[in-house]
């Protein structure tokens, strides 16, 4: 069984930190991502930073995933660490600032299935949520920033 690499860009027309706080904001994130979000444990040096372990509920799976690097306004890194279909799992979110006012979000999965032939199907449906978060968080800076 490969690895599988999911790699997106979504720009927002806000600035890197706003996008940063929004998606650190583990308790939160279920206005983007499908599925419900808590935070678990609190990391350091920020509440949502590195160590800080968020669970996620999707219907299907109850996941926990630990942030295992953390640079406010730079960057985020975390991994599942339980209760996920595959072996591994990590996602790496990146943030860049364009101008003054407008960012670019990288974000990429790398994750290899538990169950050999099912990499296809999950990539293509983490990838559309993922899509699909992305564009509701650029959406919802976009209308909630105030300059």
């Amino acid at each position: 069984m490969g690895m599988h690499t999911i790699t997106l860009e979504k720009t927002a027309k806000v600035p890197k930190k706003v996008l940063f706080q929004l998606l650190t904001d583990h308790d939160k994130l279920g206005r983007f991502f499908d599925g419900q979000y808590s935070l678990i444990k609190k990391g350091k040096p920020e509440s949502n930073g590195i160590g800080a372990i968020r669970e996620v509920s999707t219907g299907l799976f109850t996941v926990q995933e630990q942030v295992i690097d953390y640079k406010e306004n730079e960057h985020l890194h975390y991994k599942i660490i339980q209760g996920a279909p595959v072996d591994e799992h990590g996602g790496w979110i990146k943030f860049n600032s364009l101008n003054a006012h407008d960012s670019m979000i990288h974000y990429r999965v790398k994750f290899t299935p538990k169950v050999k032939g099912t990499g296809w199907i999950m990539k293509y449906l983490f990838e559309k949520q993922l899509k699909k978060a992305l564009d509701n968080l650029a959406t919802y800076s976009e209308e909630h920033w105030q300059p």
